[in-house]
């Protein structure tokens, strides 16, 4: 499956000194070089939550058409042989949406993602003109878990259940296949849905970044062609 384009495309592969650190900090000589042993990383709760989605030009792209809103967020906290603890799929609806409305999301957000995150935290974000009854992103990838093109990147995800502590690499290759999974998800909603954008993909891992806890970003929102919005990632208090 070729690589789909995204709007803003904030993925970064770690790199070869972060892989090194990992490995170094779950070595199980730490001691005997006089360094402080960490234990294996645990589950954190969190919720994502976008915030001030803006459509600028309703007439470029959706005229007064309902529009449809897309998230998927895949992590790591695979809980073995269920293909659906790996990933959360939402789609939300607004209908007749004009130039400049600030979708409906109410008071606190659009809560994308709510659950326990591990390893990584990677979100996708597309939005599209709706088609009557369309099914939800839910369903569609339901029906697609059988497929080929997803076995083998579901698979690699639910391997990190198998194990207690997964080896660098194997988070690193699951990593690859959370990628694939949200560009499957984008060519899925682009088959059933007019006018499907990428507008958004970025992966954060549990080491390297805290999962991006926070607000993205940090100040304003991201502003492409005529959608703008802002997200904040937000552990769970206590």
């Amino acid at each position: 499956m070729g690589e789909q384009e995204w709007l803003i495309d904030e993925i970064i592969t770690p790199d070869a000194a972060s892989v090194e650190e990992m490995e170094l900090e779950r070595s199980p000589n730490l001691e005997s070089r006089g360094l402080e042993s960490v234990s294996q990383p645990q589950a954190v709760t969190l919720a994502v939550r976008l915030q001030d989605v803006i459509i600028w030009d309703a007439k470029k792209w959706f005229g007064d058409a309902e529009m449809r809103l897309d998230a998927l967020v895949v992590h790591g906290n695979a809980t073995q042989g269920e293909p659906t603890s790996i990933y959360m799929p939402q789609t939300f609806r607004f209908p007749g949406i004009k130039s400049r409305d600030r979708l409906p999301t109410g008071e606190n957000g659009l809560l994308i993602f709510y659950g326990k995150a591990l390893y990584f935290l990677d979100i996708y974000i597309t939005v599209s003109r709706d088609r009557q009854d369309s099914e939800d992103l839910a369903t569609l990838l339901n029906q697609q878990l059988q497929s080929k093109e997803i076995q083998g990147a579901v698979g690699t995800l639910l391997g990190l259940a198998s194990v207690a502590a997964p080896q660098v690499a194997t988070v690193t290759t699951a990593l690859s296949a959370a990628s694939l999974l949200g560009n499957f998800s984008y060519k899925v909603l682009s088959k059933v849905t007019g006018n499907t954008i990428g507008l958004y993909r970025t992966s954060w891992l549990q080491h390297r970044d805290g999962f991006g806890i926070g607000r993205h970003p940090q100040e304003g929102s991201h502003h492409v062609q005529d959608l703008s919005f802002w997200y904040e990632i937000i552990p769970e208090e206590g």
